[in-house]
């Protein structure tokens, strides 16, 4: 089941499930050093813009998350990782959103590899594209790593670099755009990005 909601429409509990979630993968998976607040992992992002995509099993556990922000605000490309953008500004339009704290399950090889994304992270990356392009998003921009760059262009997504990819910490991070299928983009015009 995915439930779809900002922090006020959301019951508590859930709230509280999917940031000790992203503190399961992110903190203890990841090894990221992310900011804390009781015991859970949230920042700063995590305010009344942010909406929800929150995935449970049928014991109510949360299996995937996702987190969408409006770019017309502060939010994590433009604060936290400027320097991924190259020359470009960051992205500051009602047609572009930013997709973040995005986690899921992976498929694996017996060796370990991740060969593609797993039919339920499908599912929630389906359900975010829905939802921006019901509001009229066009465009979603994230951070992530190269290797899952490279997974999201496997299952099909029409996706750009902003910029190259650099290494931050232990990662060679890039910033992308997901351009949206064009029959849900709305007709008013945006800037126009150069592709990597």
């Amino acid at each position: 089941m995915i439930t779809i909601g900002g922090r006020n429409d959301l019951a508590l509990e859930v709230v509280n499930s999917m940031h000790q979630f992203r503190h399961e993968v992110f903190v203890h998976r990841l090894n990221w050093s992310l900011p804390l607040i009781d015991g859970t992992e949230r920042d700063e992002f995590d305010n009344a813009d942010a909406v929800y995509f929150i995935v449970s099993d049928d014991n109510e556990r949360v299996t995937a998350c996702a987190r969408l922000l409006p770019t017309t605000g502060p939010y994590l490309l433009s604060e936290r990782f400027a320097e991924l953008l190259g020359e470009q500004p960051a992205p500051q339009d009602p047609q572009v959103w930013e997709l973040s704290r995005f986690a899921a399950s992976v498929r694996k090889t017996g060796a370990g590899r991740v060969l593609s994304l797993s039919p339920p992270t499908l599912d929630l990356l389906d359900a975010v594209i829905k939802f921006a392009q019901q509001r009229g998003v066009s465009r979603l921009a994230l951070v992530t790593t190269v290797a899952i760059e490279r997974l999201l262009l496997r299952a099909g997504l029409d996706v750009h670099r902003l910029a190259a990819p650099q290494q931050v910490r232990d990662c060679l991070c890039v910033a992308l755009v997901i351009e949206l299928p064009a029959a849900a983009a709305p007709e008013t015009p945006h800037q126009s990005w150069t592709k990597q």
